[in-house]
């Protein structure tokens, strides 16, 4: 089949970020949505994958309901350890985003563990491993926005969903067989007619089985269930974290008030550290540095908040979307903890 016409795959693009659905023939389904052909939708999600704009589709879980402990993490990083110390980093199968940025705290990454592996246990083996100072654990503390969904046209986020929600999650139990299926859903999909009955061969259930599980745990265990784009083979190249210093009896307001820019695609609350006094954090991204700064300015005369600042990626170590429970995970505990 010949290639989508640019409107069809910009419509495609947008619909595989907004979610897939679990059912038999989720393309089939996304067609009938977009007054397309399942094979041209297939066709479509090929070509992105094939020209890089699509990373995978595959599930996003929340730790939270699975128990896990997660945070950001920083360090200050001497020039001559940020290579080693960063393929250190990188090499541990929960870290997912590892970058270097633009401040005296210049290595920044996220990471998830599970109960028996103790965060503060992992962040020690991982700095004595490197050879360097300790890394500070950024706790969440309240979540009022994540999601990131880029608009072909205007190349910008257009995420509308927002979270509010200062409260744990409540935890489920999660045996064997739960995780076979929740490993299952974390494989990127297929793109053939049926990609659920693969993963569930995977899993050791039937695809009937696999889609009624994926359902029941949608909204809660599964976050969301949608394609993730390189957002610079898109043309969105720069991002920007912006931190800002927030007093507690502010944060509430502050937080709702930049979660609800569509602009920004993810907003916490988080712990402060030494050194480093913001607490609320907000990520915007745009084609050039410039776009960024003016969306910080406009955000800080919007919530009256003035001190702030933007850090960049200078560098991108490690992207990947997070897993859980990996067996990788345990041998990597194992092999540092047993000796």
């Amino acid at each position: 089949m010949g290639s989508l016409s640019e409107r069809n795959r910009n419509r495609l693009i947008r619909a595989v970020q907004a979610g897939v659905p679990f059912v038999e023939r989720p393309f089939l389904r996304m067609g009938e949505l977009l007054d397309l052909s399942e094979e041209a939708v297939l066709g479509g999600l090929g070509e992105l994958h094939e020209t890089e704009i699509l990373r995978e589709i595959s599930a996003v879980l929340e730790g939270g309901v699975l128990s896990h402990d997660s945070a950001l993490v920083t360090g200050m990083v001497p020039k001559d350890k940020l290579e080693s110390t960063a393929r250190v980093v990188s090499a541990h199968p929960t870290v997912t985003h590892n970058y270097l940025r633009n401040h005296a705290y210049n290595l920044w990454f996220t990471i998830a563990v599970p109960p028996e592996m103790s965060l503060e246990t992992t962040l020690d083996l991982l700095s004595a491993e490197a050879g360097v100072d300790g890394f500070r654990a950024l706790r969440r503390t309240h979540t009022f926005k994540i999601g990131v969904n880029f608009d072909p046209d205007s190349l910008k986020n257009r995420t509308a969903a927002t979270l509010t929600s200062s409260t744990a999650p409540e935890s489920i139990e999660v045996g064997e067989r739960e995780a076979r299926l929740f490993r299952a859903l974390q494989t990127p999909l297929a793109f053939v007619h049926r990609p659920f009955d693969e993963l569930a061969r995977k899993a050791e259930v039937t695809g009937d089985e696999l889609i009624a599980f994926a359902n029941q745990h949608l909204g809660g265990a599964i976050r969301r269930y949608v394609g993730t784009l390189r957002h610079r083979k898109l043309g969105v190249r720069e991002n920007g974290m912006v931190v800002w210093r927030v007093s507690p009896g502010e944060m509430e307001d502050a937080g709702r008030k930049l979660a609800s820019a569509p602009e920004v695609s993810h907003c916490y609350a988080r712990e402060a550290i030494d050194g480093f006094p913001y607490t609320l954090y907000s990520m915007v991204h745009g084609p050039s540095r410039e776009s960024c700064r003016e969306l910080a300015d406009a955000f800080s005369r919007t919530t009256g908040l003035d001190e702030y600042e933007v850090l960049f990626s200078e560098r991108e170590f490690k992207k990947v979307r997070l897993r859980y429970f990996l067996p990788e995970l345990d041998r990597w505990w194992q092999e540092r903890t047993s000796k």
